[in-house]
C-alpha cells in the first residue's frame, strides 16, 4: 500500500484504519497508528507499562537493599516514574479535553532538558558511590530530600486537581470559557503552587541522593527559570482577569522569589519559553 493509500484510509479521529490494509503489507503490520505523539490507548498503555516496570524495579531493589546506596536508588527509580503518572491521571481525571501523550510531561520544555537534567543526575550518583561510597551512606539529609520530593509531588497534584479546568501545563494568553481565577484550597495559601511543588520535589530528589552538584544545578537552574515563568505568567493573569487578580495577588503570597509585586501593567511580554 502506498503511502497515499495509506492516510487516506486512515481516520485521524480514532487511530484507525477505515479497511485494512492490503495483503500485500506484512502480516505484522499494524492497524493503527504508530506515531508515539497520538494520543492512543495503545501509546497509553505501553508507556503505563514502561512507567510501572521502571517502578517495580525501583521497588525490588530497595525490597532486597534496604536503606542502602542501592535501595535509596530504589526508592528515586519508584519517584520519577510517579511523578508522571500523576502528572497524566490528574489532567485526565480533571481537566479530560487537555488530555495528551503530553500530558506525561517527559518533555516539558520541548528541548529534552528534563532528560538530560535526569541522566546527569543519575550518574552523578552512580560515579559518587563508586569514588565516596561512604559519603553516599544513608542519613538524616536522605530522609529530608524523601521528605521534600513526597511534600513537592503532593503539593503539585493538590494544585492540579484543585484547578481541574483552570490548569494548564502551557500558560494561556487568552481566556478559555472553563478558565477561572482558583483562589480556594491550596491556592489560598501559595498562588503558585504547583511550581513549588515541582521545584521542591525536584530539589528533593537530588538532596535523597546526596547529588552536591545536582542540586546546585538543579536549583539555580530551575529558580531561574521558575522566576522567570512566574513573572510572565503574572502578567497574563492580570491581563487576563485585571482587578480581580491584583486583590488575590496582594493578600496571597508565593515562594518563588523575586516577583515583582506591584505589576500593574496589562501588556503582555513574550513567552519565556519561545
Amino acid at each position: 500500500m502506498s503511502e497515499e493509500a495509506r492516510e487516506a484510509a486512515f481516520t485521524p479521529k480514532v487511530g484507525l484504519f477505515r479497511r485494512r490494509p492490503a495483503m500485500t503489507e506484512r502480516w505484522w503490520t499494524p492497524v493503527v497508528s504508530m506515531n508515539y505523539n497520538d494520543h492512543l490507548g495503545h501509546n497509553i498503555a505501553a508507556t503505563a507499562c514502561f512507567l510501572g516496570l521502571f517502578m517495580g524495579v525501583g521497588m525490588c531493589l530497595t525490597a532486597v537493599s534496604g536503606w542502602t546506596v542501592t535501595g535509596i536508588f530504589g526508592i528515586y527509580m519508584v519517584l520519577l516514574p510517579l511523578y508522571h503518572i500523576f502528572e497524566y491521571q490528574c489532567v485526565a481525571l480533571y481537566n479530560p479535553h487537555r488530555v495528551s501523550m503530553e500530558s506525561f510531561m517527559f518533555n516539558p520544555d520541548g528541548g529534552n532538558h528534563y532528560y538530560q537534567a535526569m541522566l546527569v543526575s543519575i550518574a552523578e550518583y552512580i560515579v559518587e558511590c563508586w569514588l565516596f561510597s561512604n559519603a553516599k551512606t544513608p542519613g538524616l539529609i536522605t530522609l529530608l530530600g524523601l521528605a521534600l520530593a513526597l511534600c513537592g509531588q503532593l503539593i503539585r497534584s493538590l494544585a492540579m486537581i484543585t484547578a481541574k479546568t483552570s490548569f494548564n501545563h502551557l500558560i494561556a494568553n487568552r481566556r478559555e470559557v472553563d478558565h477561572d481565577l482558583i483562589t480556594h484550597g491550596i491556592y489560598k495559601y501559595e498562588r503558585h503552587p504547583s511550581y513549588v511543588g515541582f521545584f521542591s520535589w525536584a530539589i528533593g530528589l537530588q538532596l535523597m541522593l546526596k547529588n552536591p552538584l545536582s542540586l546546585v544545578a538543579f536549583a539555580g537552574v530551575l529558580g531561574y527559570f521558575f522566576c522567570r515563568r512566574t513573572s510572565y505568567e503574572e502578567r497574563t493573569l492580570v491581563h487576563l482577569f485585571g482587578q480581580q487578580y491584583e486583590n488575590y495577588r496582594r493578600r496571597t503570597p508565593t515562594l518563588i522569589p523575586f516577583v515583582n509585586n506591584d505589576m500593574h501593567a496589562p501588556k503582555v511580554p513574550e513567552d519565556p519559553d519561545n
